[in-house]
C-alpha cells in the first residue's frame, strides 16, 4: 500500500512539474506575441503598457493573498523599502525596454538576443558584485553572444536601434539580478510579496512618466480604439495577464522541477517562442539566423553547464572543510 501511495505522489509531482512547464511555456508565448501585435500601429504606446503589466501583477498579488493561496509580507525597514524600491525601478527599466523593442525586430530576434542575457549578467556581476568568474565561463560567453550578433546580421533589413532595445533591456536584466542579490538577503521578502512590492513601486513612477511621454491624450485616444475593437482589446487582456502568469509559473517551474532544470527549459522555452511566432507573424527566417540561434543556445547550455558545475565545486569543499576544534580554540585563548 505505502509503494502504491510513493507511486502515486510521484505520478502527482510529475503531473504538476508537466503543468507547470506547459504554462511557463504558453504564458510566454501569449505575452510576447500580444506585446508584438500590441506595438504594431493599434497600441504603440510602450510606457503605459508596461504600466498595465505592474499594475495586473500587483492585482493578481493581491487577489491571490486575499484568497490566502500566499501570506502576506511586509517591509520591515526603510533601507529594505529603498532596496526594493531600486530593484523595482531597474525592472520596469528592462521590460519597458523589451516591450518597446518589438515595434522594431521579429519575435524570432528578441528571443535570440534575450538568450545573450548571461553574459551580460556576468558583466554587471563583475562590476557590482566585484566577482571574478573562471575563464571556462568566460570562454562559454564568446557564442552566446556571438551566436546573436550572427543572428542579428542573417535578418533582412535589421533594425539596429531595436537591437539595441533588446541589448539595453539585457543590461538592465542583468543588473537587476546582481542587485536583487547584493541588496537583498536571505530574511527578506519571498518572491510574490516580492513582486507585489516591486510592481506597486514600479506603477508610481511609470504612470507620470508615460504621462511625460506619451501624453494622456494620446493614451486616452489609444484606450478608446482599444475599447471599440473586441480583437485588440482581447489582446490587451491577454498581454497583461501573460505578463503575470509568466511570474507566477516562473516559481512554480522552480519548485517542482529545480533550479537547474530550469535554466535548461529557459533554453527550450526561447526556441519555442521563436519557432511559434515564425509560424504567427510569418517573418523571414534566413539560414544565418538559425544558426547563429542555434550558437546562442548551445553556448548558453554550456554556460549553465559551467555554473551549476561551480556551485557544486563550491558546495563540496564546504562541504568537506574540516570543522573547527574547540579545544584548539580554548588552548589558543
Amino acid at each position: 500500500m505505502k509503494a502504491e501511495e510513493v507511486s502515486a505522489g510521484a505520478k502527482r509531482a510529475k503531473v504538476r512539474a508537466f503543468l507547470s512547464v506547459a504554462g511557463w511555456f504558453v504564458s510566454t508565448v501569449v505575452l510576447i506575441t500580444m506585446n508584438k501585435v500590441l506595438m504594431g500601429e493599434h497600441f504603440a504606446l510602450p510606457v503605459f503598457l508596461t504600466f498595465l503589466h505592474m499594475m495586473v501583477s500587483f492585482l493578481w498579488c493581491e487577489f491571490s493573498m486575499t484568497m490566502g493561496w500566499t501570506a502576506r509580507g511586509a517591509i520591515k525597514s526603510r533601507a529594505e523599502g529603498w532596496k526594493v524600491f531600486f530593484l523595482s525601478q531597474v525592472m520596469a527599466l528592462s521590460v519597458l525596454l523589451a516591450v518597446a523593442s518589438f515595434k522594431y525586430v521579429d519575435v524570432s530576434l528578441e528571443q535570440a538576443l534575450a538568450a545573450s542575457s548571461p553574459a551580460f549578467t556576468a558583466a554587471m556581476g563583475v562590476v557590482i558584485l566585484k566577482k571574478r568568474e573562471r575563464g571556462k565561463v568566460w570562454l562559454t560567453l564568446m557564442p552566446v553572444v556571438g551566436g546573436a550578433m550572427i543572428s542579428a546580421g542573417g535578418v533582412p533589413e535589421v533594425s539596429w536601434f531595436g537591437v539595441t532595445l533588446v541589448i539595453l533591456s539585457n543590461v538592465a536584466r542583468g543588473t537587476k539580478s546582481c542587485m536583487q542579490e547584493l541588496l537583498l538577503g536571505k530574511d527578506s521578502l519571498d518572491s510574490i510579496n516580492l513582486l507585489r512590492y516591486m510592481a506597486a513601486f514600479s506603477c508610481l513612477t511609470l504612470l507620470p512618466f508615460s504621462f511625460v511621454i506619451e501624453g494622456p491624450t494620446l493614451i486616452m485616444e489609444r484606450l478608446v480604439y482599444v475599447s471599440r475593437d473586441g480583437t485588440i482589446a482581447a489582446a490587451l487582456v491577454a498581454n497583461c495577464t501573460g505578463a503575470f502568469m509568466v511570474n507566477l509559473f516562473q516559481f512554480q517551474v522552480t519548485e517542482n522541477v529545480g533550479a537547474l532544470s530550469m535554466q535548461v527549459l529557459g533554453n527550450l522555452k526561447n526556441v519555442f517562442t521563436s519557432t511559434v511566432s515564425v509560424f504567427v507573424f510569418r517573418n523571414a527566417v534566413t539560414s544565418l539566423s538559425i544558426v547563429g540561434y542555434g550558437i546562442t543556445m548551445a553556448g548558453a547550455w554550456w554556460y549553465n553547464k559551467e555554473k551549476n558545475r561551480e556551485k557544486a565545486e563550491a558546495a563540496a569543499s564546504s562541504n568537506n572543510a574540516p570543522a573547527a576544534d574547540p579545544e584548539a580554540g580554548a588552548a589558543a585563548k
